[in-house]
């Protein structure tokens, strides 16, 4: 178990295995190698940056990518979903990458997986490709709610904010750290970023990059590596 006690925001994590229960502001917060978070309390999966058919936009536009990206992060979202029974889905921007304009992909995956997990309640928060994207189709069955969501403690965006509304869980940048071993070996992880007023959640897509941030004093980060999450030791990463 890790504390901290230096600021009101701040969370204690335990281990249990390969997920993370990250207490906050007295909420149950575990943290998941899907690059995923569930509040336990509120019984709700919280995803950011799923960047739904980007491959496909990639393809379009002449750039050879594989096939298959958006079905298999649906499934990695329906074991979630069958796992964890949340009674929310709540996605943090970016739902889709850009304007799905093929209707195969709604008839064949979207509406099918949405049929699949009717009895949970999906929204979405707005993000900067969604604005691109335009309103979701109606095979995703979800409630676009604007640019935030508050459920307290807790205030949802895209892109990080100060809120005086409650403590900001956001997206947008695909946190990640730069790990530097013995004899040249390095990595880059995806990773949870809690600081003091707000965090940071990994992109949920399996498709969307990453981009290196420098963690600061205050702050905890938990990388997700070979499908478990991990605690780093302050100012490990960066």
């Amino acid at each position: 178990m890790t504390s901290s006690a230096r600021h009101p925001s701040s969370g204690r994590a335990r281990d249990q295995g390969c997920v993370v229960e990250h207490v906050l502001r007295d909420q149950r917060l575990m943290l998941l190698p899907e690059r995923a978070l569930f509040w336990q309390e509120k019984k709700m999966l919280v995803v950011a940056d799923a960047h739904f058919g980007k491959a496909q936009l990639f393809r379009e536009r002449g750039i050879p990518v594989p096939q298959g990206t958006t079905a298999a992060d649906l499934q990695r979202l329906s074991l979630l979903l069958a796992a964890l029974a949340p009674e929310t889905l709540l996605f943090l921007g970016d739902l889709t990458h850009g304007p799905i304009d093929d209707p195969d992909i709604y008839e064949r995956l979207i509406a099918p997986w949405r049929a699949a997990h009717a009895q949970v309640a999906m929204t979405l928060v707005s993000g900067n490709h969604d604005r691109w994207s335009g309103p979701p189709s109606s095979a995703f069955g979800i409630d676009w709610v604007g640019e935030e969501r508050q459920e307290d403690p807790f205030v949802f965006t895209h892109k990080p904010q100060g809120s005086a509304a409650g403590y900001n869980l956001a997206g947008h940048l695909h946190p990640a750290v730069a790990m530097r071993g013995r004899g040249g070996l390095a990595a880059t992880l995806p990773c949870f970023c809690f600081g003091p007023d707000q965090a940071l959640l990994p992109a949920f897509g399996g498709f969307t990059g990453c981009q290196v941030i420098r963690p600061g004093a205050e702050d905890q980060v938990f990388v997700v590596a070979d499908e478990a999450v991990m605690a780093l030791p302050a100012k490990a990463g960066g």
